[in-house]
């Protein structure tokens, strides 16, 4: 579903992404990291780090050493498995494998980290205020390390007022939109209606042989009314430093609700989306834990937690929390972003269109998936001419593209995903 490229440090990830995994696998990568966490946070609380349990152990022996590093690239583990020695002794198949594979994200996230602080200092000598969210700040906030977790996007922040002359400066900088022409950010009634539904744009650039992409926000998240916009955000964010650069973040309060915003968008499809979540938690007392559990992203990013680490979770309806658990088990065993099962059909896409409804209840958020669906900001524009689709050029186009769809899917009804 994402850009493609062959860039060693561009969004794309490892082969093993694309393919699914068995229930067994995601049993064992669970459990794993389950344990490597309590030892980061007994070594932070200066106490004895606990040794492997033998369920564990028995776990880890029941899969062969490929299937188990399958799973553990899938959900994007490696730097935080090769940083804790006693995995390398439980794993001694996989000790010279796992140290490969975290050095390569090591590099991925020192290229992230050159990017992020080019980025900052580009929009602090043009004066667009700008937060830096997820990728590299997430990883100094979490870790305190730039390159502790790995590879990742580089995802832009700035008011919606100022989205037209942040795609401007982008653009000086090299970078171009990756998908063609579009009028987010117009002066305009259709500008203005493509940054009401949606909230990024991605643009991309080749530099030394490598291709950078950058996603420009103007929305924090796709999960709308639960974090507020820029103008909030930017005040009580947080400075951060990238070889002296200051960047400025999202607060540590924001940095864990836009986790759970995004781990759920995805069904907390991948582990380590709930390693943050588990390690942003772990600075907030129980009080500001209970006053989160309010927000439905959080709550249910919790149940996810506790699901998969076997940690302590919020009190729920059952029957939701068991919906919860069962998402993510489902999502977490197929192949990255996919989704659901098969190819573009009425069913999936209603079904998909259900679920990004039901991630928040304000009504902002409800008319803003219902008319991406309808009216997909994308479709304003021709992509490949720059010009803009009338009202009647835009209803022919979606129907002309339902009916390929349909056709292909009558045409061809049990074609593979």
């Amino acid at each position: 579903m994402g850009a493609t490229t062959t860039a060693p440090w561009s969004p794309v990830y490892p082969p093993a992404l694309a393919t699914p995994i068995t229930s067994e696998t995601l049993a064992a990568v669970r459990a794993l990291t389950a344990w490597v966490l309590q030892r980061e946070r007994a070594t932070k609380a200066s106490t004895a780090p606990p040794p492997a349990p033998e369920a564990l152990r028995q776990k880890l022996a029941a899969l062969p050493p490929p299937t188990l590093l399958q799973g553990i690239q899938r959900h994007r583990l490696e730097p935080l498995l090769q940083a804790d020695p006693a995995v390398g002794d439980l794993l001694p198949d996989l000790r010279a494998d796992l140290q490969r594979a975290a050095r390569r994200e090591a590099m991925a996230a020192l290229a992230l980290a050159s990017l992020t602080r080019e980025m900052a200092v580009l929009f602090a000598e043009a004066s667009i205020p700008l937060l830096v969210i997820k990728g590299i700040p997430l990883a100094l906030q979490t870790t305190g390390s730039l390159t502790a977790r790995g590879r990742g996007d580089c995802d832009l922040f700035v008011d919606p007022s100022q989205v037209g002359a942040a795609i401007a400066l982008l653009q000086s900088a090299g970078f171009a939109l990756s998908y063609g022409a579009s009028c987010v950010g117009d002066d305009s009634m259709r500008g203005r209606y493509s940054r009401f539904v949606s909230i990024e744009i991605s643009l991309k650039r080749d530099a030394g042989g490598r291709r950078q992409w950058i996603d420009l926000h103007w929305h924090a998240t796709h999960v709308r009314g639960v974090l507020p916009g820029f103008q909030v955000l930017w005040p009580r964010g947080e400075e951060l430093h990238i070889n002296g650069q200051p960047v400025r973040t999202l607060s540590h309060r924001d940095a864990l609700v836009h986790a759970c915003c995004h781990a759920t968008t995805d069904c907390w499809m991948a582990l380590r989306n709930l390693v943050d979540i588990e390690r942003l938690g772990r600075e907030l007392s129980l009080a500001q834990r209970v006053d989160l559990s309010r927000l439905r992203a959080v709550r249910k990013s919790w149940i996810a937690l506790a699901d998969a680490f076997e940690e302590d979770s919020v009190s729920c309806n059952p029957w939701r929390a068991q919906a919860v658990r069962l998402k993510a088990a489902v999502a977490q065993q197929r192949p990255w972003r996919s989704l659901g099962d098969g190819e573009w059909t009425v069913t999936n896409r209603l079904r998909y269109l259900a679920h990004r409804v039901n991630l928040s209840h304000h009504p902002v958020h409800g008319c803003s998936m219902l008319l991406q669906q309808l009216m997909p900001p994308a479709d304003l524009v021709d992509p490949q001419t720059g010009e803009v689709r009338s009202l009647w050029q835009l209803v022919l186009w979606r129907g002309e593209k339902l009916r390929r769809r349909l056709q292909a899917k009558a045409e061809s009804p049990d074609r593979p995903a």
